[in-house]
């Protein structure tokens, strides 16, 4: 394969050079991501077992646990509606309750 001399090449003859190269390269990364998961796939079926047992998600859409639902982890002794997973931002009723002097561990569902 030859190249061009890209040092004698005109600005609008690189920058269309570039946009063929990147749509080749995002094209290849398709073609070669797919045949990777086609093999990984037959390999895991060769040996008795299926791909989501294998990598523990399954591969392509859909395939991660973002947004699932977190059961909650603590709740508020007066008003069991409050509650929270433990992940993200405090909720304000907790953080008052810690501000009284409270401990976090008080409040852990069992």
């Amino acid at each position: 394969m030859t190249l061009p001399n890209i040092s004698k090449l005109s600005y609008n003859e690189l920058v269309g050079l570039e946009a063929k190269v990147s749509t080749a390269i995002a094209r290849r990364k398709q073609e070669e991501k797919s045949e990777l998961k086609r093999k990984i796939a037959a390999l895991a079926k060769k040996s008795g077992f299926d791909l989501d047992e294998v990598v523990g998600a399954k591969i392509g859409r859909g395939g991660t646990t973002r947004g699932k639902k977190v059961a909650p982890k603590y709740r508020h002794p007066k008003d069991t509606a409050l509650t929270w997973t433990g992940r993200g931002r405090q909720p304000l009723w907790l953080a008052a309750e810690l501000k009284k002097g409270k401990k976090l561990e008080s409040f852990l569902i069992n």
